[in-house]
């Protein structure tokens, strides 16, 4: 008995550690976007790890009160780069949110697109539209 509430008691730790490690993150994005299935105006946005009650999501919150929750797919730290980044995959002149990287955490992939696209990125150290 000790040990099945032992066990469980290290998996509830892990997974509210999983989710707590990335501290929201306020930035300014310049340009209309989109996430998920919802349109975003340029402006300035919180990001943040949340719980779905399905697991974990990565939660867009607008100014303008537009807020989306987004599934994640985990992707591992590269390079030196530590900093905050959003990717966003431009495809025929719009912009669609991919991936969101934490301050020295691994990120988040939330769109993976098939055809060619090219990045547009905001924060790091190469930030580029």
């Amino acid at each position: 008995m000790k040990a099945r509430l032992l066990v469980t008691l290290i998996a509830i730790a892990a997974v509210s550690g999983a989710l707590a490690y990335a501290q929201p993150v306020n930035v300014k994005i310049d340009f209309p976007f989109v996430a998920g299935d919802k349109n975003f105006p340029a402006g300035d946005y919180e990001f943040k790890v949340g719980d779905s009650g399905g697991g974990a999501v990565i939660v867009v919150n607008g100014a303008a009160g537009i807020k989306d929750m987004l599934a994640i797919t985990y992707l591992a730290r590269h390079g030196r780069d530590q900093g905050f980044e959003v990717v966003f995959d431009k495809i025929g002149g719009k912009y669609y949110l991919s991936e969101v990287w934490f301050p020295g955490k691994d990120g988040f992939l939330l769109l993976s697109t098939k055809e060619a696209h090219e990045h547009a990125v905001v924060g790091g150290p190469n930030p580029k539209k």
